[in-house]
């Protein structure tokens, strides 16, 4: 089951959709969004593939912590599927517009606790990436304007998308860790990366 809930968080699936959601926003008649969409996206994965590429190089990271880098799994996950549901229901007024903004950030955040229970993140890493995704998600979508809603045809453009992509990149993996491995060593000049103590508290 754990395995099945954390393929919505790999980056095979997310990175493809983040690049969908942004070129469907990019052809509506309001391109603002689409903006938008990429200044989050960047900020989030940027803030995650940085945290991890200062502890491999160089052992950085919060002292005291069970630390190797920030969870990008929780944060993309976070960010990625209640500002999905946000635009799905842009038009939509009352408690279901919220109901499934909640249902998409409960996705995220059982991807965040599918990594804890694969043992692949600590506690801290999780609660970072959830932090760093739902204050990005934030900004998106209270910046969202619903006088601006994507007309319905974009809107079915974008949900049959996504379906198509989920059939086609659910469950694959993307290597984000081997190939930020190998960065961290080019960088820092390194034959090894840093790893997560053994003992760490």
């Amino acid at each position: 089951m754990w395995h099945a809930i954390t393929s919505f968080g790999d980056s095979a699936l997310l990175l493809p959709l983040i690049a969908w959601m942004t070129l469907v926003l990019a052809f509506a008649p309001h391109r603002r969004d689409a903006i938008r969409w990429v200044v989050a996206a960047i900020a989030c994965g940027g803030a995650v593939a940085f945290s991890k590429l200062i502890f491999m190089a160089w052992g950085i990271g919060p002292p005291g912590l069970d630390y190797t880098g920030i969870s990008g799994h929780t944060a993309l996950s976070v960010l990625t599927w209640p500002s999905l549901a946000a635009l799905l229901v842009r038009k939509v007024r009352g408690p279901l517009a919220w109901i499934a903004i909640a249902a998409g950030a409960c996705l995220g955040l059982l991807v965040g606790l599918s990594r804890l229970a694969l043992e692949v993140h600590s506690v801290s890493e999780v609660i970072m990436g959830a932090l760093l995704g739902a204050i990005v998600a934030t900004w998106f979508i209270h910046g969202l304007n619903r006088t601006d809603a994507l007309p319905t045809w974009h809107a079915l453009l974008l949900g049959m998308g996504v379906i198509a992509l989920w059939l086609v990149f659910y469950g694959r993996i993307f290597p984000s860790q081997h190939l930020l491995k190998d960065i961290a060593m080019w960088v820092s000049g390194h034959s090894h990366v840093f790893t997560r103590r053994p003992h760490a508290p």
